[in-house]
């Protein structure tokens, strides 16, 4: 098992040379996305390429300050102009109000990208609703986002042509090995504190794959509508997600695994456009844009009920 580890590892960080690229995007025209932490980094990117396929995009953001500069800066460099949708991750009612306000705005949604994240917050941080902030941000939010916006996604898909939710996790999540999930640890409690905010983070990527692979299975039972859930991870990625890292730290990773921000949206741009990605549901995908195996208990059926259940019910009086 050690040596499996090390070796999914190893392929985590030294992926082989993408076989798929930007070019192979289809024309999106006609097609409508949101790109969560669509302002910065991967998300950016993400926004960037949608763009120059035709795509309307829809940037979702906290800072209506920050977005309206990337705005600015896209439309400089693609000649189209995304939008900007208010949406505050950590905050369940305001998770709740940008998806009723998108409702209304857009008839369609072809494309959930659930890009957004937090890593190593400050630890007496918590969420509007007192969750732990990168729990809270990485899981809680985007999994009422996507219920709120799944009826959307259901009505926009057709026999002939998906619809998609990609989740974004990271290798962090082979890190977590603390099954069953305390789930003391995502409140304000001592356990909590205990955990750290690096494990936090790990737990958090960990269980955004339980959640996917959870829900492409209620997908796949659907017969109504034709929506698919991809998780993955888009790589050791020069990002703004390290900015609370020691910069000497930093530094040593861009030296020695990271890679350019472009190349952390190649495999989410691939799980959300490409026609053959359509097979993936529930899948995990790894750099870049292939298919791999996710950490082995996030296979865990009972848990991955339990996690779902508990999601559930914490956004109930959001729904």
């Amino acid at each position: 098992m050690v040596a499996a580890s090390f070796w999914t590892l190893f392929r985590q960080f030294f992926p082989p040379a993408s076989k798929w690229s930007f070019n192979d995007m289809p024309d999106l025209t006609g097609k409508v996305a949101i790109v969560t932490g669509g302002n910065v980094g991967i998300g950016k990117e993400t926004c960037k390429q949608l763009l120059i396929k035709g795509c309307t995009v829809w940037l979702a953001a906290r800072s209506q300050s920050k977005a309206e500069q990337a705005i600015a800066e896209l439309k400089e460099e693609t000649g189209k102009e995304a939008l900007f949708l208010e949406l505050d991750l950590s905050d369940l009612k305001a998770v709740k109000e940008s998806a009723e306000k998108f409702k209304r705005l857009s008839p369609t949604l072809h494309m959930l990208i659930c890009n957004a994240g937090v890593m190593a917050p400050p630890i007496e941080q918590l969420t509007a609703q007192g969750h732990d902030l990168t729990f809270g941000v990485n899981v809680l939010g985007h999994f009422l986002f996507i219920q709120k916006l799944l009826p959307l996604l259901k009505t926009t898909s057709n026999s002939l042509t998906d619809t998609r939710i990609v989740w974004v996790a990271s290798s962090g999540q082979y890190y977590f090995n603390d099954l069953p999930v305390n789930y003391d640890n995502l409140k304000d409690t001592p356990s909590r504190t205990k955990l750290g905010v690096q494990k936090s983070y790990t737990q958090s990527k960990f269980i955004t794959v339980m959640l996917g692979i959870y829900m492409g299975k209620i997908l796949a039972e659907d017969q109504d509508s034709n929506v698919i859930c991809i998780h993955l991870d888009p790589g050791n990625i020069q990002s703004d997600l390290y900015r609370r890292l020691p910069s000497l730290l930093v530094t040593i990773m861009e030296w020695l695994v990271l890679k350019p921000t472009s190349m952390g949206a190649v495999t989410q741009l691939f799980a959300a456009t490409a026609p053959e990605a359509s097979q993936y549901n529930g899948k995990y995908l790894r750099p870049w844009a292939r298919l791999g195996e996710p950490h082995p208990l996030t296979k865990d059926e009972t848990e991955q009920k339990k996690m779902w259940d508990y999601c559930m019910a914490v956004v109930k009086e959001y729904e």
